[in-house]
């Protein structure tokens, strides 16, 4: 037992070492997607991913409304960074304005697995658990996914996958779409590259559709 605790706090002594060297010459891609509400552009979800070596810095933004003729019905902003060293998450910071209502969410490695505030409270998570943003193609295999709006863990399953045909950065490409159902339920599906290419959910009774319409420079 001493002996594992050691090698956690020795895998957590290199994830923060990594945090304190800044990147250089990282490899930056960014996904521009166009969100769509029953086929009408509501707004962008942009995700930016530096990788350095074992590192990779992530910067995800989100800018949503929805309007009738000149009044706002609802907005959405979602602002978060994520860190992750290999295939680890090492730390996550997230604000979100859901239509008024502000939540923050932080999150950082420790030696029992990943230590967790929002405001489903504060607890450590199980060692390995990813959160709920759809750049990374390994979160479909999970069982749980930290919500980066509550902050709370929530339960998911693949409930199947299938390639279609889709439209990625202005051509018709084969995407891997996977349904993700349980607590949180989406279509999400990844380019022959492995990138996050499409998106589908319900929300607030309307269907929301992502349509990619940059990579790299946005």
């Amino acid at each position: 037992m001493r002996g594992r605790r050691r090698i956690g706090a020795m895998r957590i002594l290199a994830a923060l070492l990594c945090l304190l060297a800044a990147p250089a010459g990282a490899d930056t891609r960014t996904l521009t997607f166009d969100v769509m509400r029953e086929g009408t552009p509501i707004g962008t979800h942009r995700v930016s991913i530096g990788a350095d070596g074992p590192r990779t810095d992530v910067t995800i933004e989100i800018d949503l409304e929805v309007r009738f003729a000149f009044l706002t019905l609802y907005r959405y902003t979602h602002r978060a960074r994520e860190t992750w060293i290999g295939a680890d998450l090492v730390s996550l910071d997230a604000t979100t304005d859901d239509n008024g209502t502000p939540t923050r969410v932080a999150a950082r490695a420790v030696a029992g697995g990943l230590s967790v505030e929002g405001s489903g409270g504060s607890y450590v998570a199980p060692a390995g658990t990813y959160p709920t943003s759809y750049w990374k193609r390994d979160k479909v295999r999970q069982t749980r996914l930290l919500d980066t709006q509550s902050g709370k863990l929530v339960a998911v399953r693949n409930a199947g996958t299938r390639v279609r045909v889709a439209a990625v950065d202005g051509t018709e490409q084969p995407v891997e779409v996977h349904r993700i159902d349980g607590e949180l339920v989406a279509e999400v599906g990844y380019a022959a590259d492995g990138s996050w290419a499409t998106l589908a959910f319900e929300a607030r009774g309307a269907r929301i559709g992502y349509v990619r319409r940059g990579a790299g420079g946005g």
